[in-house]
Parts: structure tokens; sequence; C-alpha cells
């Protein structure tokens, strides 16, 4: 199974130094608030993290190391109440109260288990997920993958966030993020499966941050696909990175089709980047249809 870093680590360390919060130190007393949500990643057979999120109502984090992280034991930070406000409602709007408790078949070994955790109004939810489990909701990965991004877990792992999270039994065919910038560039990812299924991740600067779930035409997503492998999509450079104007974000698009994996990163700006790449990036936003999530409404 070909598996791409939808967020990578180029992207993570970006948004990290741009817009994460100062850690405090490791001896600050638990919180008086709730907690709202948690996220735990479990072994897998390999270096994946291991390690366990709380974070509270009040903007608390508290992350816990125990393997194959950079930071090991205990760390704080916090983060602004209304991000855990965001993330509360996202997990709600997305259906996760209403899904199964576990979704734990083993089609394929050795992946990580992850299990999530929401509290709103009293009530408190978990599931747990096999990462190899291709029943589970298709915005569930994504949705964990949210915690990570909003806790700023990559500061202690050491890597992306994404890392090879939002892993399923279904491949996307093309996939879209952008990249924060010094300003107010929105900041989301799009993954488009063969099926017709898109799911986007609002993360930064966008009128719905979390985790949205539509459906596209299978045949559009064929006809782009097959359209970009015409075009030279597996021929071009993986990098286009002259910077010519700083501060810019990237844009990284990635293609599975027809037997071949490939992702390109592009730094807004650089001339050399292909014209139907930019093409490509424009498309995959038409397809899904983003502005509806990312353009502030009106």
């Amino acid at each position: 199974m070909s598996k791409f870093r939808i967020i990578p680590a180029l992207a993570a360390a970006i948004l990290v130094a741009l817009v994460a919060p100062m850690t405090l130190p490791a001896s600050a007393q638990e919180p008086d608030a709730e907690i709202a949500v948690t996220l735990e990643r479990g072994a897998c057979f390999g270096s994946c993290p291991i390690y366990k999120v709380t974070v509270y109502t009040d903007g608390t984090v508290v992350f816990e190391g125990e393997r194959f992280v950079e930071a090991e034991g205990r760390q704080t930070t916090t983060i602004e109440p209304e991000v855990v406000e965001q993330l509360v409602a996202g997990f709600e709007a997305a259906g996760y109260f209403d899904w199964e408790d576990e979704y734990t078949e083993m089609t394929v070994s050795d992946l990580p288990t992850i299990i999530t955790s929401v509290t709103r109004n009293g009530e408190t939810k978990q599931i747990t997920r096999y990462a190899g489990d291709s029943k589970a909701p298709a915005a569930l990965p994504y949705l964990e993958a949210w915690i990570d991004l909003a806790a700023y877990t990559g500061q202690w792992t050491g890597a992306s966030p994404w890392l090879d999270t939002v892993m399923s039994m279904n491949t996307p065919v093309m996939t879209l993020e952008r990249t924060p910038c010094f300003g107010m560039c929105p900041v989301y990812s799009v993954a488009v499966f063969e099926d017709g299924t898109a799911v986007y991740l609002g993360i930064r600067h966008v009128a719905q941050p979390g985790v949205q779930v539509t459906n596209v035409d299978p045949d559009q997503v064929e006809l782009l696909a097959s359209q970009m492998t015409d075009l030279g999509y597996f021929e071009w450079e993986d990098e286009y990175m002259w910077q010519i104007v700083t501060d810019q974000p990237y844009t990284i698009t990635t293609l599975n089709w027809d037997d071949q994996s490939k992702q390109i990163t592009r730094y807004d700006g650089d001339p050399n980047a292909p014209v139907g790449l930019v093409r490509f990036e424009d498309r995959i936003d038409r397809l899904v249809d983003v502005a509806q999530w990312v353009n502030p409404a009106g």
C-alpha cells in the first residue's frame, strides 16, 4: 500500500514555527478544567510514535510521550479555548457520537491502534480504531490528525503530525495541502478517493475549521487523474522551491494512479514550476469545492 504524508514534516515545521504556543514546564500542575479531547497512539511493528495527548476545556494540553518520540514523559502547553471548542464541535458535526465504539478488524497486521475520546455536555464518547480497519468512517483518521495539529504534538514527537496516521486500505487518488505563510493564508488539506469520497481538513485561517466529508463525481476524479498523468505529472520534479519572494506558502500535491505514486512540493512563486501543476492544484480545489469551507460567507 502506498503511503503519503498529506501534511509532511516541512509543513508541520512551518506550522509549529508560526503558530505554536510556548511550552510550559513539565512540572505544571494538573488543570482544574474538564477534559475535552484525548488522543492516544499505540505501538506498531516499527518506530511509530507512542504517546497520549489530553486537551482540557481551558486550553491546557498535556502530552505524555512513551517511545519513539523526541520528548519522553510529560510536557505541557496551552492553546486557545476557542480551538478546543472548535474541536469538540467539529467532532460532533462529523458524527463522532453516532459511530461505533470500535473499528478493530486487522486485515493488515502490524499497524498502530488509535484511541480518541471527546466530552460534550458531560457525555464522553471513546472510539478505538485499528489503522488497518477500512470500515472506520472516512473522517475519523482526519479527526485524529486534527487533534495532533491543534495540540502541536509535532514539537514533541519530532515528526509530522500526520506521519502515516491517515492510513486506511483505500489510498487517496490525489491530495492537496496548502501550508502557512507569514500572513493569513488559508491552511488546509484535501484528500480525494477513487469512489468520489473527498475529505477536507481546515486548520487555520479558514471559514470552517475541522473535518468535512463530501462526495464528488468519481468520473471526474478519474478524468483529472488521467489528464494529469498524460500531462506529465509523474515526470515533473519532486520539488519547485526557488524563493524569489519569501514568506509565501507551499502547496503539496500527491497523485496515485496507474500503479504510480508521486508527491510534488511547490513554493508559491517559483517560476520554474509547470503551469499544469498550478492548474492541477486549482482543479482539486474546484473539484471538492473547498471555497464553501475556506472562504468566509458573503
